[in-house]
């Protein structure tokens, strides 16, 4: 299927908007499933349309928590800025919602990490992180002798790390 020009600058434009509304780093698979679970582009466009807008300079790759991400350069906000009436209101809408249900989500699986690591025979590294705003609020490593342990540990700050992250410094600091 060939495009015409305008019908793939605006197909990039849903992409640059959904990277300035959602304001945070944004793996290329995350930009997949937003785009993709919403019909708003097909893959093989969307593919094309990201390497069109990094090319262009309207998208950067960045290096956020050891991970490839994507993020709109100034030039992409003001093209956004000045080109957002051209986005349907349905598609607007669209990624309006996704944003509003899976920012937080997003947000919290850049900033909570949790990984582990073999260090000997019966030995495994627990790795557990908090980082706000490109700053690492905690770094805890913990030597346990399992796998299984070290699997339920990460499960576990996955989802219950704000709690435990107050727990432990409201312990440290009482």
């Amino acid at each position: 299927m060939i495009l015409d020009s305008g019908v793939l600058a605006d197909k990039k434009l849903l992409i640059l908007y959904l990277l300035s509304k959602i304001g945070i780093p944004l793996t290329k698979p995350q930009i997949t499933n937003a785009i993709l679970e919403n019909n708003l582009i097909d893959f093989f466009t969307f593919q094309q349309c990201i390497f069109d807008l990094e090319e262009s300079g309207m998208i950067k790759h960045t290096i956020y928590q050891k991970k490839q991400c994507f993020t709109a350069t100034d030039k992409g906000e003001k093209t956004v800025d000045v080109f957002e009436q051209r986005i349907p209101e349905n598609a607007s809408r669209i990624i309006n919602n996704y944003v509003s249900k899976n920012k937080d989500s997003l947000r919290k699986e850049s900033q909570v990490i949790a990984e582990y690591k073999k260090a000997g025979e019966k030995e495994y590294i627990v790795s557990l992180k908090v980082i706000e705003n490109e700053l690492l609020l905690m770094d805890l490593k913990l030597n346990v002798v399992s796998a299984k342990q070290a699997k339920q540990i990460c499960e576990k700050w996955k989802n219950c790390s704000e709690n435990i992250y107050s727990r432990l410094i409201s312990s440290l600091i009482n």
